[in-house]
């Protein structure tokens, strides 16, 4: 066998022994351009394929929303709970201003005057049929910044009082109503 001088001995021509692209070296350039921009394009189509269809799937959609409702809730019920403490302090207040107490021959409505600027004028008691209903109000705060706080407290008694013959007095920094009870006979 004769050895054929054409060939080298990886088996590339002799004759083309410069590569098309040593030829052309622009070209060289243009094609790993092309080759660059195109793994960029493929990279950025599966990274956004990726994306749009965890974004478009129902279960993910539908997880976000759970998301999104139990965030409501909760901010939801810490408004609540808010709101409610409020109103829980207000009664509070309340109860520390106008107090119920009850003796064996009387009724008595003590008033805390201090908080109603300790004037008995700003005690408003009414009666309704069977039903005793005390408004308080008094005005807190120094220059600009004031307020007005106002308590009104409603009574039912049962027939064994009458309204008509209560009585009001001031007795030290209290504003007492009492209300007799009537001694039913047996």
């Amino acid at each position: 066998m004769e050895e054929n001088n054409n060939y080298c001995e990886t088996g590339t021509c002799y004759e083309h022994k410069k590569c098309f692209f040593e030829k052309h070296p622009i070209l060289k350039h243009l094609f790993y351009g092309l080759l660059g921009l195109l793994g960029a394009f493929l990279a950025f189509y599966v990274v956004t394929d990726w994306y749009f269809k965890s974004l478009l799937d129902p279960i993910n959609q539908m997880k976000r929303m759970d998301n999104a409702i139990e965030k409501q809730n909760r901010e939801m019920e810490k408004s609540f709970k808010k709101a409610f403490n409020g109103t829980q302090r207000m009664q509070e207040r309340a109860n520390r201003i106008i107090k119920l107490e009850q003796d064996e021959d009387e009724y008595k409505v003590i008033v805390d005057l201090i908080p109603l600027n300790d004037n008995e004028r700003n005690v408003e008691v009414k009666t309704s049929g069977d039903i005793l209903t005390v408004k308080a109000a008094g005005i807190h705060g120094m220059g600009e910044r004031k307020t007005i706080m106002e308590f009104i407290q409603s009574y039912k008694f049962n027939d064994d009082v009458d309204l008509s013959k209560l009585t009001k007095k001031r007795k030290g920094d209290d504003y007492i109503i009492s209300i007799p009870i009537i001694q039913q006979e047996n």
